[in-house]
């Protein structure tokens, strides 16, 4: 393979559905509001995806979300339906397909960090040169990205979590460490859930010179209590 079919970048989306998504956000900003700032945050991310040499995969739940996101998957060839009993599983599933087609390297990513870079996905591809598993910490307790090297997916760091709990990223740890996989963590991002976590993300992006983030700039511009 070249080095673009060395590496695979997922994301896992939801079906941009008003009342689906941003759920958190919603019950304080509105349904519609929550939709426009979704839409904006995977676009987003699917752009920073694009500017690095990988092959990227959109991977949406549940079935038939695709037909709500046309302009995501007409922007990325490789569409995919999210399979599996729960978020772990899904994301195993998805994981394990990657590998099975032979990328060597396969980082996935939520759609929840508008501020991921391409600086972080290259990162990570490279720790994964020399390290079986990388992940990136949530400061909500989560993790925002993992990625495996070749086929050393460990399932049993996703079997039976509490996904929406504090705990999510060091019992993850926990279990690669049991199983004997090495780790490299990257730095904390900040997942936009609630009304607090949008006004740091719009005050981080009022501060910045480099005009990123083009639809997420364009979303929060029509929210005026931010």
């Amino acid at each position: 393979m070249n080095e673009q079919g060395d590496r695979c970048i997922i994301v896992f989306v939801k079906a941009p559905k008003k009342g689906f998504v941003k759920t958190r956000l919603a019950e304080r900003i509105g349904n519609a509001e929550a939709l426009l700032l979704y839409r904006a945050f995977v676009s987003d991310i699917l752009s920073t995806a694009a500017r690095v040499d990988a092959n990227i995969r959109i991977c949406g739940y549940p079935r038939g979300w695709e037909h709500h996101a046309a302009q995501w998957t007409q922007n990325v060839p490789h569409v995919f339906t999210q399979t599996g009993a729960d978020l772990g599983e899904r994301m195993v599933n998805a994981l394990a397909c990657a590998a099975a087609d032979g990328f060597r390297r396969t980082v996935l990513i939520g759609s929840d960090i508008p501020e991921i870079t391409e600086t972080l996905l290259e990162e990570a591809f490279c720790q994964l040169a020399n390290h079986d598993a990388v992940i990136g910490p949530a400061m909500d307790g989560g993790y925002y990205l993992m990625g495996f090297s070749g086929n050393r997916i460990c399932r049993a760091a996703f079997a039976d979590m509490t996904w929406s709990g504090p705990d999510v990223y060091e019992n993850t740890r926990k279990r690669l460490a049991q199983n004997h996989n090495t780790v490299y963590a990257l730095q904390p991002l900040a997942d936009i859930d609630t009304v607090e976590d949008l006004r740091g993300l719009a005050s981080r992006m009022a501060g910045e010179t480099r005009q990123h983030l083009f639809r997420t700039r364009q979303a929060l511009a029509t929210m005026q209590w931010i």
